[in-house]
């Protein structure tokens, strides 16, 4: 018969695998191009944004005139921002082995959340403020219904002649798509019956490009083109024995990785109530 009463301190379960969200369509992540670039970002201008294409009618007798020219797109850059998750324990805590351990797998299964955050609100606070790069997005007004959400941005991608774009929305959107049978799935991608791969962010919050917050019946999602995601190769974590604080027998751990995201050809808003009950809406 055991003789100890005191609940026996066991490995925790493996943690569960990140879940799904932007790097699952992102183009990424991706090392840093160069050192430098975790200083003053980068900047490259995209392949796929302008809308070239012209028709030439083949009239007899000949037409006149000129063809004209598609200027090359515009430059697009991305800057740099750290993801920090954090660890702290007392005196009755881990080994310094195991207290690095576990703040490196908070990174691990935390830094797709917070990368998501930057993109979508940003955030504010005693770090400093990072601008959300879905901030100031085109508003394309409000649909009744999730299927019109989805018309309304798949066309907006389409008019602009992106290639390769993304629709991103909250996790808690994803029932309501697929009661509308817009989720299929290719893959690791959850798309749209047309193909538009779906970002559907933990870390994305549901405000509009101004901040609008979402209410009981309403949310916002977005369109971008493609979003390129650079992460630096290494998780920075300070060796344990260096941080410890003597006096109180207290270890405090930051694990800190730096990223950046590149937005091409635009980002554009769409406000939509999650249910309706019009004919043919879907629910």
């Amino acid at each position: 018969m055991p003789l100890i009463t005191a609940p026996l301190v066991v490995d925790p379960p493996a943690a569960p695998p990140r879940p799904y969200g932007l790097f699952d369509v992102a183009l990424g992540p991706l090392p840093f191009p160069d050192p430098n670039a975790g200083a003053g970002g980068v900047t490259y201008v995209p392949d796929v944004c302008e809308d070239d294409n012209f028709l030439v009618a083949m009239n007899c007798p000949p037409i006149t005139g000129t063809k004209t020219f598609s200027p090359v797109e515009a430059a697009i850059s991305g800057a740099p921002f750290s993801v920090l998750t954090s660890y702290t324990c007392g005196a009755i805590g881990f080994s310094f082995e195991e207290a690095e351990r576990r703040v490196r797998l908070r990174m691990d299964i935390r830094e797709q959340r917070a990368v998501e955050k930057r993109l979508w609100q940003g955030s504010s606070g005693v770090l400093g403020t990072v601008t959300g790069q879905f901030r100031n997005a085109i508003n394309l007004g409000s649909a009744g219904c999730a299927t019109e959400a989805i018309e309304m941005l798949e066309q907006t991608l389409a008019d602009n002649a992106v290639v390769g774009g993304l629709i991103h929305a909250r996790v808690g959107m994803s029932p309501h798509l697929a009661n509308n049978h817009l989720i299929e799935f290719n893959g690791p991608r959850k798309t749209t019956p047309y193909g538009t791969p779906y970002v559907f962010g933990q870390g994305y919050d549901g405000t509009g490009p101004t901040g609008q917050a979402p209410d009981t019946s309403t949310e916002w999602m977005y369109a971008t083109g493609r979003i390129t995601v650079y992460r630096d190769t290494e998780v920075f974590v300070p060796p344990p024995r260096q941080v410890m604080d003597k006096s109180g027998n207290q270890l405090s751990l930051v694990a800190e990785r730096m990223f950046m995201t590149v937005v091409e050809c635009g980002v554009w808003a769409i406000q939509v109530t999650r249910t309706c009950t019009t004919s043919g809406g879907g629910t």
